[in-house]
């Protein structure tokens, strides 16, 4: 099935992914928030008891977020922050496509192989920046258990704010890496690897329902999911599809 879902625009195998990971009670962060398909799942996922944390620095995109978050009756559970997690507090120019793509960092990188992300047509908006361990300190967050991240090739970045969330606060992490996007800041998907396992996680990618441990990073791959060592044998490790989907949120 997630075979299929990688194929349709913004239903992704990451949404059942999030079925098996987040549960009643969680708190999460959406880190690259965009038209809010991951976050709507959590936000369900961690029902009346738990919290989750948007995180878009494009102001349209936040402002549609809020308005869905307010559609979908969820607005006690979720907060949206319009702002881009880095590595520091200051402003950064991001990329907005004119075609339907992400919004990005124009990145560091003169590889060739990523010129085509210069070529787009595009227009460009100035938006603040802030490392995610202020961002939750910021909000009186003190536990995270599932973070999701995709920014379009700034993981490092982000993950370069996030010091006290990894090595303390120690949450799952979904994290898109890529060749093709890390490239841009100089950088490999396998950097992106060992920017988290350092501290202390496993690498699993999502397969057939079931998380499956990797070594390093693959070319058909390009999310990944991370455990915290001490965590692996109580996360479960493979979804029932045919699990009924809970009923419509409130509150």
């Amino acid at each position: 099935m997630e075979r299929v879902l990688d194929r349709i625009p913004f239903l992704e195998k990451e949404l059942f992914l999030l079925r098996l990971l987040v549960r009643p009670g969680d708190v999460c962060v959406d880190i690259g928030a965009a038209g809010g398909a991951h976050l709507l799942a959590m936000a369900r996922g961690v029902g009346r008891d738990g919290l989750v944390l948007g995180i878009e620095p494009r102001p349209g995109s936040a402002r549609l977020l809020r308005a869905g978050v307010r559609a979908a009756g969820l607005r006690r559970r979720v907060r949206i922050r319009q702002v881009a997690t880095s590595d520091g507090v200051g402003e950064v120019t991001l990329r907005i496509p004119i075609v339907p793509t992400r919004a990005h960092v124009p990145g560091s990188s003169t590889d060739p192989a990523t010129a085509a992300f210069a070529r787009l047509p595009h227009r460009r908006i100035v938006v603040p920046t802030a490392p995610l361990d202020g961002l939750l300190e910021a909000e009186g967050i003190e536990r995270v258990d599932v973070v999701k991240c995709d920014v379009e090739g700034a993981e490092l970045l982000a993950l370069a704010g996030a010091h006290h969330v990894l090595q303390d606060l120690r949450p799952i992490w979904i994290i898109e890496a890529d060749d093709l996007h890390q490239r841009r800041f100089d950088a490999t998907a396998q950097d992106v690897l060992d920017a988290v396992t350092r501290h202390g996680y496993g690498v699993h990618r999502f397969r057939r329902g079931a998380l499956e441990p990797v070594s390093h990073a693959t070319d058909d791959e390009d999310d990944y999911v991370f455990i915290p060592d001490e965590r692996g044998v109580a996360v479960p490790r493979r979804l029932d599809l045919t699990a009924a989907d809970d009923g419509p949120a409130s509150g």
